[in-house]
């Protein structure tokens, strides 16, 4: 039997110490090494946004609508873009959070799992930095350009970014009571007596 091939304990904690000490560390260098994941500094660097390589372009139409990027992409606003999701790379995301007051993770999808994660990352880093994410977007579902845009703003609003826009006043409806033009005639009478029908 070859011990190699099963996936059970104990030969699987084999499996996670050469994933740990070898397959784990040659992926997070090959991504690093080819800067599969990208850095855009923007105008400030008070506050940023980390994106999901797929949520990329919507992000970008959210910032434009917001007045924060232009139409071709150039954003206002620092981005870190995962283009590699998986394994999430602490040295990057600490890269990107360090001196930032605060930072939206655009994850689509749920569970949070990459939120979870760049939060640990930070806080054992001791970076200072509020993770925003899916306290400010949806917990599920697709995140269109309008589920963006409307996360984006509370984000900035929340941190002064943007102005806030003001709150639509709130149009109580009265429905007024009429009195009815005439009597309601009464119900016919069954044409058998109840006792007839029911047994």
């Amino acid at each position: 039997r070859d011990v190699s091939r099963i996936v059970l304990p104990p030969a699987s904690f084999v499996h996670e110490q050469e994933k740990i000490k070898e397959r784990w560390p040659a992926a997070v260098r090959f991504i690093e090494e080819r800067k599969l994941n990208e850095f855009f500094e923007g105008d400030s660097g008070e506050l940023g946004v980390i994106v999901q390589g797929g949520s990329y372009n919507t992000l970008m139409r959210a910032l434009e609508r917001l007045g924060l990027a232009d139409v071709y992409g150039n954003s206002q606003v620092p981005l870190y873009v995962m283009n590699v999701a998986y394994p999430v790379i602490d040295s990057e995301v600490v890269r990107f959070c360090e001196g930032k007051r605060a930072v939206l993770l655009v994850e689509e999808g749920q569970p949070n799992f990459i939120e979870q994660n760049v939060a640990t990352i930070l806080r054992q880093a001791g970076v200072t930095a509020q993770l925003h994410g899916k306290d400010l977007l949806p917990v599920a579902g697709e995140y269109t350009t309008a589920a963006l845009l409307k996360g984006a703003r509370a984000f900035f609003e929340q941190y002064g970014r943007i102005e806030a826009q003001p709150q639509p006043a709130k149009v109580h409806k009265i429905i007024p009571l009429v009195a009815a033009k005439e009597e309601l005639p009464a119900p016919p009478e069954p044409e058998q007596p109840i006792e007839a029908v029911v047994h």
